[in-house]
């Protein structure tokens, strides 16, 4: 399921969603920005392991093991993961960041997936084809929120529960 928001990510509504959805998920809810959304003081690690390692009870090594997973998944070379994975986020080229990120959500085991429009754009453009089956992947397990102008022409409309019948008849 795709649902949209007009609303860019980082702006009050769209921040208040994510906010009320983790409050429901807790560190169930994965982010696809533009930017990426890391933290720029810590090392791109941290960046990846931290946000499951906060809100899961799994131990450092099966985090760690996710995260080569996912960097299999992803197709991201073993020689160069370790100087990757010890880099600061600054250092990394745009696309690296957003593949990054789909790394982090695969960590997280989300069970929401928030995505920005402009990532959506990117994924389905100059994406590697191993990041374009993943978020595929995700997107099948998990119910997918846009984020951002034209969030909506990509999203599907909300199911017709019958409510709105229930109250014209009641």
């Amino acid at each position: 399921m795709c649902y949209g928001i007009e609303r860019e990510l980082d702006q009050r509504e769209g921040h208040a969603v994510v906010t009320a959805l983790q409050r429901l998920y807790p560190g169930r809810v994965a982010c696809l920005q533009e930017s990426g959304g890391f933290v720029n003081n810590l090392r791109v690690w941290e960046n990846l392991i931290l946000p499951a390692w906060y809100h899961e009870s799994a131990s450092l090594p099966v985090l760690e093991a996710r995260l080569v997973a996912a960097m299999d998944a992803l197709a991201i070379p073993a020689d160069g993961r370790a100087a990757l994975t010890a880099a600061l986020p600054a250092a990394l080229s745009k696309s690296q960041r957003r593949e990054l990120a789909l790394a982090r959500s695969l960590v997280q085991s989300p069970d929401w997936l928030a995505v920005e429009t402009e990532w959506l754009v990117w994924l389905n453009g100059a994406a590697s084809v191993a990041c374009k089956e993943v978020y595929g992947a995700l997107a099948l397990r998990c119910p997918v929120l846009l984020f951002g102008a034209g969030a909506l022409q990509h999203a599907e409309p909300l199911p017709d529960t019958g409510e709105e019948n229930a109250v014209t008849q009641g």
